[in-house]
């Protein structure tokens, strides 16, 4: 239990001390983050440290400990907001795609997927690593509530309505199965990957490659192949109609 406990600790983000509450505390921490914002795209994670960004918003070093602890706690900050951003971003971008042949709608969406990985990559490695689970943006998108964090059953449940827009091109009969895979397999993979070899999250093959095994789950039918299926099967049932009279 204790080794739980631990491993649960080390996987939460460090929080800010207080929350502003005053117009002028908020204001001050707005001031931070931005500064620290400008230094990060501007500069790398490297360039910011708690003295620089006191420097760079214009806030005491002493003011700024009263809501950030240390140098991690506004990158964590920055990170949910983030996270957030492009979660509900991505929500909104998938939710455009429903017109789309399914093979082409997992291509789009596997590719914005792997696109945001990599902008948080931005945070820097080891710390992204520390907490992907947290700041993963795949675990954040869904109907309700899209920014927070999502529950396994409510991330399946979203993939599995999804399935509904192209059920002609899907070829597994075990759809929850294919969705709880599509749902958590693909996030995990990523997880792994920017785990272990970040490196390789820049890599020109990664989106064809995790499309492909998308695709493989829900064994995707094009299009065409789709509608001739179905019209074989209602000229069977016409068949079959008169012969059961």
């Amino acid at each position: 239990m204790k080794r739980t406990a631990r491993s649960a600790a080390e996987s939460a983000p460090p929080q800010p001390r207080k929350s502003p509450r005053q117009r002028r505390s908020r204001a001050t921490v707005e001031f931070i983050l931005e500064a620290a914002r400008r230094i990060l795209y501007g500069e790398g994670v490297r360039a910011i440290t708690t003295r620089r960004v006191a420097e760079q918003s214009g806030v005491a070093v002493g003011s700024l400990y009263q809501y950030f602890p240390n140098r991690e706690a506004i990158l964590a900050r920055l990170a949910e907001d983030e996270a957030r951003r492009e979660s509900q971003a991505l929500h909104r971008y998938v939710g455009k795609l429903g017109h789309l042949p399914l093979t082409q709608y997992l291509d789009a969406v596997v590719a914005r997927t792997v696109q945001s990985e990599r902008r948080m990559l931005n945070f820097g490695g080891e710390f992204y690593r520390r907490y992907t689970q947290h700041f993963q943006v795949g675990r954040r998108i869904g109907h309700e509530r899209s920014g927070d964090v999502q529950d396994v059953e409510t991330i399946t449940r979203d993939t599995l309505r999804s399935f509904d827009l192209h059920a002609a091109q899907i070829g597994e009969p075990d759809t929850p199965l294919a969705a709880y895979l599509l749902a958590r397999g693909l996030p995990t993979m990523l997880g792994v990957l920017v785990a272990e070899r970040p490196d390789l999250l820049g890599s020109e093959r990664l989106e064809a490659i995790l499309a492909r095994v998308a695709a493989a789950i829900v064994d995707a039918r094009p299009l065409r192949a789709a509608v001739a299926a179905n019209a074989n099967k209602t000229r069977r049932r016409g068949k079959k109609g008169p012969a059961g009279r």
